[in-house]
């Protein structure tokens, strides 16, 4: 009796153990079958996170460890933080800044929805929807997905089961289109070029990348404009982010609108008292803007909640890409306004001024409102700063990954200066790819004013025969030391001072710039 009291005993500790490793088991790649065959248990939001995570089994890189998650109520360094980064890092999931309610249960349909989301596969259930509606998510759900996955050996890179789908999908796109311009009641009031269109700039907004667009004729001529640096106009970047709302996305420095106090966050609502509407492109208000040089043009702006009329005196604009000078006997600036077609070439032509000064012990290097362009020209520049085949920045293509490495010019030795960085929120792009490897190879790096605008991916552009573009992503770029990839990261700055634009605009005062020169 004694010795089968003992058997009983172990049996019920086993089970107590096997229950409060529930939450460990989840954690892991896999799920214990003996487990659910005694527990089957309600999971979490979180269980669920980091199951799909774990047995998500495509290799990624650990620069997804850098992504800041936003969700209110998720604990740093944990590990469905960690969970989270990656299916955030894999555009599986969302990032916005609400809670996320970790501790909730979830529906069995929501489950087996996001599952297929994530694995691509489509499992065929005895349930239907309205019971996976109606019950929570449990242990054998996971088991269900986890030997569904093991069974069926898939490989997430090539498994495409929805391949049928999408064909159908496409099938149907077509029919729509010539639906609706042959049989609508109202086709003789169908624009077809309109609603191909809006068709072709739709499909761009859903890959939900900023930075993909699709131009119709009329604003590709407009961004193909912009790209010219000799012109006559007001010398400031502009976007039209929505149908009649055009922004002023960065005044160039030293030009009109720089003058005239124009700021990035300015939004036009008039040229010449002619109010911007839904119906006018952004090459046509662009027109209204630029030219001649030496006349004025009034613009309406909105400027947070206040509306004021600014003048502007236009002028020839003509865009250098590198301005250098000294500004004491011991400091050097260097102002790299873009990463145009020639900025490495004139890069080397400051370089030659600095080393006739043997006194200098100190480089400024200036960034703000640089948003960058060319990825060849900043690896380039780099290649002055880091020792030869080292990497200066890794770039991941869809199959393929390229790796720059340095030249190595030993025009300067910079690791005899200290180098200060000045930088903005519109410092993007190569020009963050230039601070992010500097910090690698130089530590004691200085880095004034704030948060960088987190640019980490590439774009090509792609015309078409009418003169439309297309502007998309083809790759990431990642620093080469910590592997981070900062379209979620931000550079932050070693000293952080706002910009004084009262002073400078009374005094043409650079309180950034002047503290960048105090440094030690």
């Amino acid at each position: 009796m004694k010795k089968q009291l003992i058997i009983l005993l172990a049996i019920i500790i086993n089970f107590n153990i096997l229950g409060s490793a529930f939450a460990q088991n989840i954690q892991t790649t896999w799920i214990s079958n003996t487990f659910t065959i005694y527990q089957n248990k309600d999971i979490s939001k979180k269980d669920m996170f980091m199951f799909f995570a774990n047995n998500y089994k495509t290799d990624i890189p650990n620069s997804y460890k850098y992504i800041r998650v936003w969700f209110y109520d998720v604990q740093k360094w944990s590990k469905l933080e960690e969970a989270l980064q990656k299916l955030i890092y894999l555009n599986l999931i969302d990032n916005p800044s609400r809670q996320l309610m970790p501790e909730w249960k979830i529906s069995a349909w929501g489950f087996y929805r996001l599952s297929e989301k994530v694995f691509w596969i489509k499992i065929k259930d005895r349930e239907t929807k309205k019971e996976l509606l109606e019950r929570n998510t449990t242990t054998n759900d996971l088991l269900t997905v986890r030997n569904f996955l093991q069974n069926t050996n898939i490989k997430i890179n090539n498994y495409q089961p929805l391949n049928k789908k999408v064909l159908q999908k496409e099938a149907i796109l077509n029919d729509v289109y010539q639906t609706l311009v042959n049989q609508y009641y109202g086709k003789d009031d169908l624009s077809k070029l309109e609603l191909l269109d809006w068709a072709i700039e739709w499909l761009a907004k859903w890959t939900w990348d900023k930075h993909t667009v699709y131009f119709p004729p009329v604003k590709s001529e407009s961004f193909q404009d912009a790209l010219s640096w000799e012109y006559e106009g007001i010398g400031s970047y502009v976007d039209m982010v929505e149908p009649g709302v055009l922004k002023i996305t960065s005044p160039i420095p030293g030009s009109p609108s720089e003058k005239a106090w124009l700021k990035w966050w300015d939004i036009v609502l008039k040229v010449d008292w002619r109010e911007i509407t839904r119906e006018n492109s952004l090459l046509e208000v662009v027109k209204w803007i630029k030219w001649p040089a030496w006349t004025d043009v009034v613009l309406t702006i909105q400027r947070n909640w206040e509306i004021k009329d600014i003048t502007v005196t236009r002028d020839k604009i003509v865009i250098t890409d590198i301005e250098s000078k000294k500004l004491s006997s011991r400091t050097y600036y260097i102002h790299i306004k873009t990463f145009w077609e020639k900025v490495s070439s004139e890069f080397k032509k400051s370089l030659d001024e600095l080393k006739n000064n043997r006194n200098i012990n100190k480089v400024i290097i200036d960034l703000r409102n640089d948003g960058g362009w060319y990825l060849d020209q900043v690896t380039e520049i780099l290649s002055y700063f880091v020792p030869k085949g080292e990497k200066t920045a890794v770039v991941k293509y869809y199959n393929s990954t390229k790796d720059y490495t340095s030249k190595w010019y030993e025009d300067v030795d910079f690791s005899k200066y200290k180098i200060v960085i000045l930088q903005n929120s519109w410092t993007a792009s190569a020009s963050e790819i230039l601070i992010w490897t500097l910090k690698d190879y130089y530590k004691d790096i200085t880095i004034i004013w704030e948060q960088s605008y987190w640019k980490g991916s590439v774009q090509v552009m792609k015309w078409y025969t009418d003169w439309s573009m297309l502007k998309y992503t083809i790759a990431k770029w990642f620093t080469w030391g910590s592997e981070t990839w900062i379209d979620w990261i931000w550079i932050t700055p070693t000293i952080e001072l706002e910009f004084d634009f009262e002073r400078f605009k009374k005094y043409w005062f650079d309180n950034q710039l002047e503290k960048a020169k105090n440094i030690r």
